[in-house]
């Protein structure tokens, strides 16, 4: 049978039964990204050997691509199910985090690469920039859903949210940076191509091209509405449609579409806010269970065992660390100046909850298709697989430790 066949057979029947179990799912101690990683690994090369990544002609070209859309889907999912008044509540700690925050998790992730792996400075800065995201895939499991919304503020879901939308976007020229040194481009300096190319049109074009396209996408939405030619009113479908044709319209241009497609959910949301009969809340739900998961099936069939064995225990090291340090140093360098909005028990579980995930599946795998070398890749599917295991496994304690601590 083709493998991607089967495949495609093999992700849809675990979507399936995890959708038919869901709210048995909500009272395990693990999370849905989790399990589908370990059904990715059962059906894998290393479990029943059903899946043979190996004999796909282009298996990490369509990882990296269905991460891509992936992360568009999720991240406008993310802006529609934003209550508009949190965009400016929540300025104040999301910019930090997004400023001095990703700041420091590079730096810390760059340093410790450097450090256990004896990466070259250029190479640990590339690879601390593909760990600096956190995920909104595996984020949206943490922070959605009833115990969530049992457990913890609004305030502290919507930040995490936001952050995890906007900062896979914004990882890009991050990314973009080492990669420019690493591999120059012809006829003009590293730095000076990195800002035209990652900075003015990889973030300024696509915010800009998000927004009108979100703005125009609203306008019409209620117009169509106002006269009648809507016949249901669910945003499911044209959520869909609209973040995978704005990212493939920017993605055409040369410019980030994954912070397009944020940007385009954000003013899609704005547009629709005073218009009560639009259901958003629904709709991410629904795009979670159609979407989120299925990638963390193939991310599991496709891991590289041999390729870790090969880092030995440098490599294990390096990816707890990573997960120990990034996160907590970002969160103290920024909490004491977010004000109210960000409390110390918010600061402290926000510290740990910051996952790897599909983003830097993402970047680790442009990388490699950048330079030509896996390095990037072996070192980030380590620490994404650590992070879905540890993050799926402590998201209920977490959570109930949260609820335990909060003040009557």
């Amino acid at each position: 049978m083709d493998q991607i066949t089967l495949a495609l057979a093999l992700v849809g029947l675990v979507v399936v039964c995890l959708g038919l179990v869901s709210a048995r799912v909500e009272t395990l101690p693990v999370s849905k990204p989790l399990l589908a990683l370990g059904a990715g690994i059962a059906v894998g090369p290393v479990g029943l050997g059903v899946l043979r990544p190996g004999e796909w002609a282009e298996g990490h070209t369509i990882l990296r691509e269905a991460a891509r859309y992936t992360l568009a889907i999720s991240v406008f999912g993310i802006a529609l199910r934003t209550p508009p008044g949190n965009y400016r509540r929540l300025l104040r700690p999301v910019a930090l985090l997004l400023s001095v925050g990703m700041l420091v998790m590079w730096l810390v992730s760059a340093g410790l690469g450097w450090a256990v792996l004896g990466l070259s400075p250029m190479s640990a800065l590339l690879v601390g920039a593909v760990l600096t995201p956190t995920d909104p895939v595996v984020s949206s499991s943490i922070v959605t859903g009833g115990a969530a919304t049992r457990s913890l503020p609004d305030r502290l879901r919507s930040t995490l949210s936001l952050e995890a939308g906007t900062n896979d976007g914004l990882a890009y020229p991050f990314v973009l940076l080492p990669l420019a040194f690493l591999d120059p481009p012809d006829g003009m300096a590293p730095l000076a191509h990195w800002l035209l190319d990652a900075v003015l049109r990889g973030v300024g074009l696509a915010v800009i091209v998000g927004a009108v396209i979100g703005m125009l996408a609203a306008r019409a939405l209620r117009v169509s509405d106002d006269r009648g030619w809507i016949e249901e009113q669910s945003l499911l479908s044209m959520s869909i449609a609209l973040s995978l044709g704005v990212l493939a319209t920017v993605h055409l241009i040369g410019s980030d579409g994954i912070l397009a497609a944020f940007a385009a959910g954000a003013t899609f949301n704005l547009g629709i806010a005073t218009s009560e009969e639009f259901e958003t809340e629904d709709v991410q739900e629904a795009i979670s269970r159609l979407f989120n998961l299925p990638i963390f099936v193939l991310f599991g069939a496709v891991l590289p065992w041999s390729d870790w064995a090969a880092l030995g225990w440098a490599g294990a090291g390096l990816a707890l660390a990573v997960l120990l340090l990034r996160r907590p140093l970002a969160l103290a360098a920024t909490a004491p100046f977010a004000g109210a909005m960000v409390e110390r028990r918010d600061a402290v579980f926000m510290g740990w909850f910051g996952p790897l995930g599909v983003a830097a599946i993402f970047y680790a795998l442009h990388a490699e298709h950048r330079l030509g070398d896996p390095q990037a890749w072996h070192v980030t599917s380590l620490a994404v697989a650590l992070s879905i295991a540890l993050h799926g496994i402590t998201a209920a304690w977490g959570m109930r430790r949260y609820r335990t601590r909060t003040p009557s």
